[in-house]
């Protein structure tokens, strides 16, 4: 069998959220230790808490929501690369970058080619900083999912196939994903 890495950020109390954003919640509906027949949790969440996609509404009025995101570009090929290698990297339709707490610059974005879908170890595929989320923008022209929150720290670089489908949330801006790498 292929090796198979989960690449998701663990989302439990304490996941680091975008300053002002909601913080990740869960409490119990019922517990069978409390008579219940059953266990059911809840949760509360942003859409942007740890390893998710952003649709292009996230960043522009006019931009599709994430029901909408073509998901064939969520599974398939990937490379893994640092961002010092990125300009390195071409004619891949699916590129996730070990950021480092970095984020790309445009031209390094520019120069991809053919790319479908665009994945950071970051928060976000532009600095922390940025009011025009110029990456964003860019990505979305260049017609790339964009998949942030990745935890790339025990995938060594290289080639795999990339599983990562979020959920279909009507309406919204972004969506939780779990996200898998396998083996070539």
């Amino acid at each position: 069998m292929k090796h198979i890495w989960d690449v998701t950020q663990v989302v439990a109390p304490g996941l680091w959220v975008w300053p002002g954003d909601k913080e990740y919640d869960c409490a119990w509906t019922w517990r069978m230790r409390d008579g219940a027949t059953c266990n059911v949790g809840q949760i509360a969440l942003s859409c942007h808490a740890g390893t998710h996609i952003d649709a292009p509404y996230h960043f522009a009025e006019t931009g599709a929501t994430i029901e909408k995101i073509p998901l064939q570009a969520c599974i398939g090929p990937c490379i893994v690369v640092p961002l010092a290698r990125l300009a390195e990297t071409q004619g891949e339709e699916r590129v996730l970058v070990k950021a480092s707490g970095g984020a790309p610059n445009l031209e390094q974005i520019e120069n991809l080619s053919g790319l479908r879908l665009f994945g950071t170890d970051g928060p976000s595929v532009d600095p922390m900083e940025s009011k025009t989320l110029d990456a964003h923008h860019l990505l979305w022209h260049k017609g790339a999912v964009i998949l942030e929150g990745l935890d790339l720290s025990a995938v060594p670089d290289g080639r795999y196939e990339l599983i990562a489908l979020p959920l279909r949330l009507a309406g919204m801006d972004a969506a939780p994903v779990r996200a898998l790498l396998r083996a070539l």
